[in-house]
């Protein structure tokens, strides 16, 4: 009986692994290069990755001609080392991203079994994967998946240590730390200190705590790892690394809002529950006032073992990352993302918890799911008729629209059925199966097809003409943008310095050079700086972009200027502009 048993076990847990492999296959490997990078945060990592490919310089990154200290190099290694193996491309760039997701999901699930019951952990893992939150920064070239699955992982290493006293396990999270603080600075460190610190007052065993913790090798481990390339790039750039990635980049960004991203205190609470949603709507009739009571007794922990207070632990670590982030200033949706696969776990237990045994609050949480499907699909069906945007009534975008009104309309008839006959099983399957249908069709057709009429596949053409046109073994030519910052036009013309003039008398002044200069820019963008290029025919144009090729024989130059020259000639970017980024 016990062999059989284990081997229905086996069983089980080999189909729970095969389907969460197949959901992350489908959410964050399929079609992952079928569009284009995204402007801006995306195309400036992937640039920074192509120039330490370029230059074998893997220790200072570079932009633009520029110094790029926004945030650490892992990320852009990761993307380097994938470019000899699959081309300078959207593929390479993604790939950590994606794979870091799949991690993420995996390590979830392993982590959960060790504490929960099998089917949490299937719940936790869906939930980590099936959201809004880890299905785009899972198929994004950025640092922030990174960071997520490095602190998470070292998180689930510290507790299991914490709850099973192998020292191992410490050492593992000193390890797994240090690679979440080269993903993206001393963040991950805070975090991971201020929720272990707070676990452990709570709980009144930090002064044992203190003493079980391997400290000499692990600090060993987590700065053989994290030394190396603080200690280089210090050698390399002196104190204006120190400034730009340690005072303005991570002190800055918190005490003053950076590029305008600021919001109010309760900012991520709505980030959460409309990212999270419906795996939060659960959680209210989960929690009776007596649990909740018991909850927040320290008593109640302090009795219990130490692998079982793992709910508190979520509960503190969500907590703090929110807390934190909502306490700065600059504000970004996914600035909350390390705190998602606590509340994963804590939306898993309360669904494990509805499933064993249902209250009377289910049904109503349920009947809340469905009628946000229904508000939904009746969303998706109004849209062409209210947002009078030439894009979104196009043939194709509509056809997704209608196609989403009838999966949301489907899942709304499905989550009803599940309220009648109680069953929040279907309810989990139902809102899994949207979800990923939902984005599927978001990677193909939409992405593909908003690539080129709104998004960065419009100025691809014009990068590939510019790089055409360019020399780059001599000095004849001045590849220029006026107003087109994107950094994707770096990256697919592969020209390492583009000048980028924002003012008219930056522009002018290099018509009296001897160089062609090659200038991309749009009617709007030539219009506010009163340019007048009329007497010149656009070499390449693509939707709104359009590329000039102006011999150093004109007489443009002789336009007047109606800025200061002094203010608006060509000079090199300030620190201050050069590091700030949206990410």
């Amino acid at each position: 009986m016990a062999t059989a048993n284990r081997s229905n076990l086996s069983r089980r847990t080999l189909f729970a692994v095969m389907g969460l492999v197949v959901l992350c296959g489908f959410l964050f490997l399929w079609r992952l290069g079928g569009y284009s990078l995204f402007n801006v945060t995306e195309a400036r990592q992937a640039e920074v990755a192509r120039q330490i490919w370029v230059r074998h310089d893997w220790v200072t990154p570079v932009y633009n001609g520029k110094f790029y200290f926004d945030k650490p190099i892992l990320l852009h290694w990761l993307i380097a080392l994938g470019f000899p193996v699959l081309g300078v491309g959207e593929w390479a760039v993604r790939l950590p991203s994606a794979i870091s997701a799949i991690a993420l999901v995996l390590v979830t699930w392993l982590f959960t079994t060790r504490f929960a019951t099998q089917r949490t952990a299937l719940l936790a893992a869906t939930m980590v994967a099936a959201n809004p939150f880890t299905f785009a920064l899972g198929r994004t070239g950025q640092h922030d998946m990174l960071l997520g699955f490095f602190m998470t992982a070292a998180l689930y290493s510290w507790y299991w240590a914490y709850s099973t006293g192998q020292s191992s396990g410490y050492l593992l999270f000193f390890g797994l730390l240090a690679f979440a603080v080269l993903a993206k600075g001393p963040l991950a460190l805070i975090l991971s200190g201020l929720i272990i610190g707070i676990f452990l007052v709570w709980v009144n065993r930090w002064q044992k705590q203190l003493s079980s913790v391997p400290w000499g090798w692990g600090i060993l481990v987590f700065s053989g790892i994290t030394l190396p390339w603080h200690i280089l790039a210090f050698q390399a750039n002196g104190w204006y690394f120190i400034n730009s990635f340690f005072v303005f980049s991570n002190a800055t960004r918190f005490v003053s809002v950076n590029q305008n991203q600021s919001g109010p205190w309760y900012y991520y609470l709505i980030c959460l529950a409309v990212g999270f949603f419906p795996w939060l709507a659960l959680i209210p009739g989960a929690m009776s006032w007596r649990s909740l009571r018991l909850w927040l007794r320290l008593d109640y922990w302090r009795q219990r073992d130490s692998n079982q207070q793992i709910g508190l632990f979520m509960t503190i670590w969500l907590m703090a990352v929110l807390v934190f982030m909502s306490a700065a200033a600059t504000k970004l949706l996914w600035y909350v993302y390390p705190g998602i696969p606590a509340l994963a776990y804590l939306c898993a237990q309360a669904w494990e918890q509805q499933i064993s045994q249902p209250r009377r609050s289910l049904k109503f949480s349920l009947g809340f799911i469905g009628l946000v499907y229904a508000l939904l699909a009746v969303g998706f069906a109004l849209i062409p008729h209210l947002v009078d945007q030439p894009v979104l009534q196009s043939a194709g975008v509509t056809r997704v629209l209608w196609l989403w009104f009838l999966l949301y309309s489907a899942a709304t008839v499905a989550i009803a059925i599940s309220l009648i006959r109680v069953q929040p099983v279907w309810a989990w399957l139902i809102s899994v199966g949207a979800f990923s249908l939902f984005a599927l069709t978001v990677v193909d057709p939409l992405l593909p097809m908003l690539d080129g009429q709104v998004l960065g596949g419009r100025l691809i053409p014009i990068a590939r003409a510019l790089q055409q046109e360019t020399c780059k073994e001599c000095d004849r030519d001045l590849p220029a943008a006026l107003g087109v910052t994107w950094p994707s036009l770096n990256f697919y013309s592969q020209i390492d310095r583009i000048e980028r003039f924002k003012k008219p008398c930056e522009v002018q002044t290099q018509f009296k050079r001897v160089q062609r200069l090659l200038l991309v820019t749009t009617d709007e963008e030539m219009q506010l700086a009163n340019l007048d290029l009329s007497g010149y025919q656009p070499a390449y144009v693509s939707d709104i972009f359009k590329l000039f090729i102006i011999p150093p024989d004109n007489n443009l130059a002789q336009q007047q200027c109606r800025f200061n020259q002094s203010k608006s000639f060509l000079k090199p970017e300030s620190d201050a502009t050069l590091i700030q980024s949206f990410d």
